[in-house]
This record gives C-alpha cells, structure tokens and sequence, in this order.
C-alpha cells in the first residue's frame, strides 16, 4: 500500500497541474458533448495558458523574491518562526501517506457530490490544490494518532470550501471574466465569509466611494495610468524599500530598474496569457446552452461552474497591485503584532495569489482589499505562530530539512488562514461536543444557502457594485 501512495505522489509530481488539468478538462467537453477537435483544443489551449502563467509567474518570482528576501534582512527582526513557502508545503503533503490516502478520497467524493448535485462546482479539474487539505490532515494524524478523525477533518474542510466555491463563483467568474469558472483553492477560498463581511462594514463607512483601482487610475492619468505604468513604479517602489540602505550604489539601480520593468511586464503579458487560457473554457458554456435548448426537463437544471487553477487570477491589475502592496505592509505588521513569531518570508511574493477573494468581493477596489488582507493576514500570522512546531514536525517526519537546528518552520500561504485553521482547532481540541457542532454548522449553512441561493448570490454581487 505504501508504494502505491508512493506511486500515486509521484506521478503527480511528475505531470503537475498543466497535464492533469488539461486531461479533466478534454473529458468534461467530452461529457458536455463537444466534438472531439475542439475537446483537444480546449485542452491544449488549457495546457498553454497554464504553462504560460508558470513561465510568467515563475520569472517574475525569481525577480521579486531577492527583493523580499533584502526587504526583511534590512528590517534586522529575528522571528523564530520562518516561512518557507508554499511549494514546501505542497512537497510535505504529497509525502506523507494520509495525505495521498485523503487525495484518492477526495476526488471520489468531489465527483459524487458533483454528479449528486449536492454542489455546482466541478472541482476535481483543479486536483493539485487538494494538499492544502492534505496537510491539514497530516498534522492532525501527527498529533491525535487517529486516522479516521482525520480524514473526517479533510472531508468537512472540502465541504466547506465547496460551499464557499458555490456562493463565490457567480462572482469570480465576472470578476476575473472565466465564463463558468470558479475558484476552489481552500487557502484562499476559505476568507470568503469575513471577505463579504468586512465588505459590507467598509461600504457602511463609505470606502466604497474610493475609486482606488486600475480603471480609475487609468482614467485620471490617462497613459501614465495604464497597468504596466502602475505596475514600473510599485515594482521601483518595492525595490527602493528593500535596497534603501544601498541607493548610493550603481547596481542597486540596476535591481531597481529589473523589478520595476518586470513588474511592468507581467502587468502587460499577463492578461494575454489570460486570454488564452479563457478561451480553452468557451466550448464548455456553449455545449451546455445547446444541451438545454434540445431538452427541456433541464432547461430548469443547474448552472454549473468549472474550478481552475488559482494562478489564473494572479496577474489581473488590481490583484498584483494589492498583493504587492500587502508585501511591506505585512512584513512591517508582522514586526509589531502582539503574539506573532512568524517572519512572513518566501510566501510574501504569494500574497497576489491571496487576496483574489477579496479583489472579487470588492469588485477590484484595492483600498477595501489592502483593509481587509492586512487584517485578515494579521490573524493568520499568530495562528501560524501555534501551528509552527506541529507543522514542523509533519516535516521532519516527510523528510524536509530544516534550515537552521532549533528553528521552526510554517507556509504564511497555506497555514495563515482563520477559517480553516479554526476547524482544525475544532477537531484537534474541541472534543467530540465541538467536532459535531461544527459539522452541524455545516449542514446549517448548506440548507440555507441550498434554500435562498439567488438571494445570497445577488446580494455578494450588488455588495460588490456599491
């Protein structure tokens, strides 16, 4: 059995999303009845635009990342907590064998419930970021020994994120323009909640009538407002921060002037990797439309939404402009915060990745954003601070090296999350009162949204317009 899981973590790790994504997709345009030329186009677009979004990503990462890296060794703050980052986490996940039992369950569960039309969204056309389940889970079995309440955690966290997903994705998929596309990446998904909340609370206190974001700017000041402008001086921004204490060196401004034409850059390619990858879902809503307009007991049926990678929303404007804004913001609160010991380091360049939720539910005002991830990051930074040592025992068991004896490590990106991270308190220490509570919370909520689903879906959109 353990050579299978270990099998099954290697041939994912061996393909990753921009093949296995592309297969889910050919087969759903399949089950959609869409020709077969066009299923393989779709695929293949899918595979470029998801290669593309690494390539740009990737590039972009090797840029910054130093920047950041120079950022906080000039802020001089020893943090015993170090954040190593997401792609550290995903290894850790797919290491350890409950996490790789959980995978398979998953995607059985994923489709069921799919086809049961218990939820909407097809998510298993985004199977990678099940580890963030994966992990979760693995620190729970690390620490109670129990298998089973385990699993049961990865399970109702899913439920959770699919609930979430299905009240998000009207909103998602207008926002970031994938025709029936969702989002169902936990880490993220899971702020949903506070994101709609503390939207509210902000347009009570009239910061909805702050036109803070890429369209307004560009119409103020016209070309020196068009994203690649804003995104050469944030990215100038960024590195004059970082180098300050070297601004009198030539090759400081050689570094300067890399990060601000790179950030530029990805501004400008981004979208037109977006495009490409958009274009590989059109077959999808137009074989459903004709599914319904030939039958006519499912022309009452469902809208359903397709999950994808949440790297497709990375590089849209007022997205990387509030996730590289929120990069000195949260490395300055994580110095101050009372009971913090996390040093937000190499998930600092991730923080695009994390506040799409927010962007979405705004509508891509970048102030409310800036607002509401700066607080909601500034819990996650004391919940990963207690999560640190379990965490980093999960990694030493999965083989990764620590950096430095003594030291303990966490993802910012992955573990910094309220939400999730309260349900797995609930499990770890609630006791069996507590655990039933919060499935009974659950199924509370998924009644309620199951019974006034236009209602809450209008008011997260006209919440967003205000």
């Amino acid at each position: 059995m353990d050579r299978f899981f270990e099998l099954v973590s290697d041939v994912f790790g061996t393909f990753g999303a921009a093949f296995f994504v592309p297969v889910m997709i050919f087969i759903v345009a399949k089950f959609m009845g869409v020709s077969t030329r066009k299923s393989i186009n779709s695929a293949l677009l899918c595979a470029v635009g998801l290669t593309g979004f690494n390539l740009v990503i990737g590039s972009y990462m090797g840029v910054i990342a130093p920047v950041v890296t120079q950022m906080v060794e000039n802020a001089g703050i020893n943090l015993p907590v170090l954040d190593t980052g997401w792609q550290a986490t995903a290894v850790i996940a797919y290491s350890t064998t409950i996490g790789i039992a959980f995978f398979g369950i998953a995607i059985a569960i994923q489709i069921i419930l799919f086809f049961l039309k218990w939820t909407n969204v097809f998510m298993p056309s985004d199977l990678w970021n099940n580890y963030s389940f994966m992990v979760w889970g693995s620190m729970l079995f690390l620490l109670t020994g129990n298998l089973w309440l385990a699993l049961l955690l990865m399970v109702i966290q899913n439920l959770f994120i699919l609930l979430f997903s299905e009240a998000m994705a009207n909103r998602w998929s207008t926002y970031y323009q994938y025709p029936n596309c969702c989002m169902t990446a936990p880490h993220h998904l899971e702020a949903l909640p506070f994101a709609v909340i503390m939207n509210v609370v902000l347009n009570k206190l009239r910061l909805n009538r702050i036109k803070l974001d890429a369209q307004t700017l560009q119409k103020k000041f016209g070309v020196m407002g068009e994203p690649m402008f804003i995104g050469l001086f944030i990215g100038a921004l960024i590195a004059i921060i970082g180098y300050y204490d070297s601004l009198n060196q030539l090759a400081t401004w050689g570094i300067v002037t890399t990060a601000a034409i790179s950030t530029a850059a990805v501004m400008a390619v981004f979208p037109k990797v977006a495009g490409i990858f958009a274009s590989a879902f059109q077959p999808l809503p137009e074989a459903y439309k004709a599914k319904l307009a030939n039958n006519s007991k499912q022309s009452e049926g469902r809208i359903w939404y397709l999950s994808i990678n949440d790297a497709a929303a990375y590089g849209e404007p007022n997205t990387l402009i509030t996730g590289i804004l929120l990069i000195p913001i949260m490395l300055g609160l994580s110095f101050i915060l009372p009971g913090n010991r996390t040093l937000p380091m190499a998930d600092l360049v991730a923080l695009p990745y994390m506040v799409s939720v927010f962007i979405a539910v705004s509508n891509g005002n970048i102030v409310k954003s800036l607002i509401k991830g700066a607080i909601w990051f500034s819990f996650g930074l004391i919940i990963a601070s207690q999560l640190a040592p379990a965490f980093t025992q999960v990694a030493l068991e999965a083989g990764f090296e620590i950096p430095v004896v003594g030291m303990y490590i966490i993802s910012f990106g992955i573990m910094a999350h309220p939400f999730i991270a309260g349900v797995f308190y609930a499990f770890w220490l609630g006791g069996p009162v507590v655990i039933v509570a919060v499935i009974a919370l659950y199924f509370v909520m998924h009644t309620l949204f199951r019974r006034n689903r236009e209602t809450i879906v209008s008011f997260i959109e006209k919440n967003a317009l205000t």
